[in-house]
């Protein structure tokens, strides 16, 4: 693989894939990762997004669309890069006109994890954390679950890479902080001194498409999806399809706390999905169906009852997270 670049490149220059990432850590080993299927003729584009320049603002409203896509999808547009690689969770249901989501990736850990000072950890709570805690939580959907089940803490705006995010913890700006599993462990980063928990993604729920990557690429280009044939994953595809579907549905993105957990099975499905109605309340809802889609639609219809009479129709009561140990 060619070094990562950010200048202009002449067409006696160009390699054969050139992958357009933003430039953090995560990113960076997302990009390489897929990369690695590529073959040695790849280049990385280091492209700076709107979400890398404006760290204080909090990602949420109508204008955050995008956030971390809008910079590299013109890129793409232009032919300056061949694909993007982007964590599902940041891409926008709706892409511009000419490009389309291509190929998706196995799923790593789909879990939340609950990262913790020791200090503030109370063993004795389903959500482990003292009493008056600060929690450092980005999204919407996990200020919405954090009001929901463990109304004891108090949520704080979270922005910087991962990394970034578990120094800000063990230096004392939060008590303690929750992140998607999937960039942690894909990082490997070093959580010593600090309580880990696991957050049951089947009561705590996910973003749509969380810990799965995404392929971004122009609609004619059969190229790429060749490319990554071997990369690409079918189950996983299948559950970031219907959750992302029911997320356009509801008009999500980062202006509305949602969530949705998609589980294919070899017969059909078990859909999860959650919301934060216009009350302030989380609502969620459970469904099995034979069929993708039909599981799709049985969701849909119960959320939207569950949203107009604002009552629970399933059993939610079970472990919300177990501890993870260090590895020895």
């Amino acid at each position: 693989m060619k070094p990562s670049r950010s200048g202009n490149m002449t067409e006696t220059e160009r390699a054969a894939f050139v992958i357009g990432s933003r430039g953090s850590r995560l990113a960076r080993w997302q990009a390489e990762h897929v990369a690695s299927f590529l073959g040695p003729d790849v280049e990385i584009r280091i492209i700076k997004t709107s979400g890398d320049l404006f760290l204080d603002r909090p990602l949420q409203g109508q204008d955050t669309k995008g956030f971390f896509t809008k910079e590299i999808e013109e890129e793409l547009l232009d032919g300056r890069i061949d694909l993007a690689v982007h964590s599902l969770k940041d891409l926008p249901t709706q892409l511009p006109p000419g490009l389309t989501l291509a190929v998706v990736s196995r799923r790593a850990a789909v879990a939340d994890l609950l990262l913790v000072r020791p200090e503030r950890v109370d063993a004795a709570r389903p959500f482990p954390v003292a009493d008056g805690a600060v929690v450092g939580a980005t999204s919407l959907r996990r200020q919405a679950m954090l009001r929901r089940f463990a109304p004891h803490v108090g949520a704080a705006m979270l922005r910087g890479n991962v990394p970034t995010r578990v120094d800000k913890l063990k230096r004392g700006d939060y008590d303690a902080i929750i992140l998607a599993a999937a960039g942690v462990e894909r990082l490997t980063l070093d959580l010593s001194g600090l309580a880990a928990f696991e957050l049951n993604p089947r009561l705590w729920l996910p973003a749509p498409g969380q810990a799965a990557l995404g392929i971004e690429t122009r609609e004619n280009d059969a190229r790429i999806r060749a490319a990554l044939a071997a990369f690409h994953d079918e189950t996983a595809w299948r559950a970031v399809r219907v959750e992302r579907e029911l997320l356009n549905r509801f008009e999500g993105g980062c202006h509305v706390a949602f969530a949705a957990f998609a589980e294919p099975k070899a017969q059909g499905m078990t859909l999860a999905v959650g919301v934060e109605d216009e009350a302030g309340r989380w609502l969620a809802v459970r469904v099995e169906a034979d069929g993708d889609e039909a599981a799709q639609e049985a969701a849909w219809d119960k959320l939207m009852r569950v949203v107009k009479t604002g009552h629970e129709e399933d059993d939610w009561e079970r472990a919300l997270c177990r501890e993870r140990r260090p590895s020895s």
